[in-house]
């Protein structure tokens, strides 16, 4: 493996709430990675928070204002292999190799990295796998005590997407036909 140090402009994003625990917890996390062994942090610079924009918000339910803000760090590593291990277990939304030009890996090196990788993408997809079993449990479960609402006479707080998806329609029809009668 090569001697010749790596220069590295990395990004970390952040979405979360209360605003100054996500400016925290980038700089935690950048110190974190400050304390490596032949990991230089050149420069670093933690972004204020700003208010997520409502339009860019997926639909949750929750009230509360929710924040984001970037973390640039400038960093100097002494292998390739410190930088397949910081990104692999770090995550940045983005990486740039400043230094040098041309980088040389011999084949050990790589199937070291690939075989991280490979866990590590296991891990992931282990963990979706049971989320996905998860929300279709709680799917069934909201549609049967959905169900069971109506069947007691009563209106049900739940709205399920298929719900929503039918009320669409249903809306979209009647626009249809509305404007085939205006013709």
């Amino acid at each position: 493996m090569m001697q010749e140090k790596i220069r590295v402009l990395v990004i970390y994003e952040i979405l979360g709430r209360p605003k100054e625990h996500i400016k925290h917890s980038l700089e935690k996390l950048i110190n974190s990675i400050a304390e490596n062994k032949g990991v230089k942090i050149i420069e670093r610079k933690v972004h204020e928070p700003h208010l997520l924009d409502e339009s860019k918000k997926k639909p949750i339910t929750i009230d509360e204002e929710l924040f984001s803000t970037f973390a640039e760090a400038e960093m100097e590593l002494d292998n390739l292999m410190l930088l397949f291990s910081l990104v692999l277990n770090t995550l940045p939304s983005n990486i740039s190799i400043l230094t040098p030009q041309e980088l040389r890996l011999n084949n050990f090196d790589l199937s070291s990295v690939m075989s991280d990788l490979t866990i590590k993408l296991h891990k992931y997809d282990e963990v979706s796998k049971a989320l996905l079993i998860e929300k279709n449990q709680l799917v069934n479960l909201a549609e049967q005590m959905d169900e069971e609402i109506k069947r007691l006479g009563g209106v049900s707080p739940v709205r399920i997407e298929k719900e929503v998806e039918e009320e669409k329609k249903t809306e979209e029809n009647i626009e249809e036909k509305i404007n085939k009668e205006n013709r």
